[in-house]
């Protein structure tokens, strides 16, 4: 279970090292505390992999959106549905609203729900917000996933830093792959994939909300 107090001190950790990094980079990748955009756009490519990116009814939440990055992608890649983007740190907004003319992003802690009806998205993404260590938990984690899930109508997808590393960097955050995966499966849908492949040392979940099996 995870109580207010322990949300609130991993938001106010995010947003001191969120706050440095803008500061810094603006609109570059190392905005978002990642390497550079090539390894980006692979983790987005994974991301995105079973979205319908021609179905201008579709909507997606781009949960932790940074400065926009995969809303340029989206747009690249032909995406034609609605977009919105969400994330705690108020800097990195604005630099994506600098970036981005219309752009629909906004500040909210989906750990924190509102008090009235919150929307839900055909899919729900996220990329990257777990990797940099701010004191979240493994628990921290299963109980944002879970909130993601809640607020996806289709499938909500995300990645993380696998466990199965050469050495581990106290400065990151690393998710054993086979414990999420059973998280996922356990808790919230028997329709799940784990991509381990992509990139090194990283892997990317998605997790199908409906019914648990399909006639082919």
């Amino acid at each position: 279970m995870i109580n207010e107090h322990d949300n609130d001190s991993v938001t106010s950790e995010s947003n001191k090292v969120y706050n440095r990094s803008a500061d810094r980079y603006g609109s570059s990748s190392s905005a978002v505390l990642l390497d550079n955009q090539q390894t980006q756009y692979l983790r987005f490519a994974a991301l995105i992999k079973n979205i319908a990116l021609d179905a201008p009814a579709k909507s997606i939440l781009d949960v932790g959106c940074g400065n926009g990055e995969l809303y340029k992608f989206l747009n690249f890649m032909g995406w034609r549905g609605q977009y919105t983007g969400c994330d705690i740190n108020e800097k990195l907004l604005q630099i994506a609203k600098q970036r981005f003319g219309g752009i629909d992003v906004h500040r909210a802690d989906i750990m924190s729900p509102p008090p009235g009806e919150r929307p839900t998205y055909d899919y729900v993404l996220m990329s990257g917000l777990f990797n940099f260590n701010v004191g979240q938990s493994r628990e921290w984690c299963y109980a944002f996933i879970s909130r993601m899930f809640e607020l996806c109508r289709g499938l909500c997808v995300f990645n993380a830093i696998s466990t199965s590393v050469n050495y581990e960097d106290e400065r990151m955050f690393y998710l054993n792959p086979l414990e999420t995966l059973e998280y996922c499966i356990s808790h919230l849908s028997r329709r799940v994939t784990l991509s381990h492949h992509n990139l090194p040392f990283n892997y990317t979940i998605t997790v199908y909300k409906g019914p648990d099996w399909q006639s082919i």
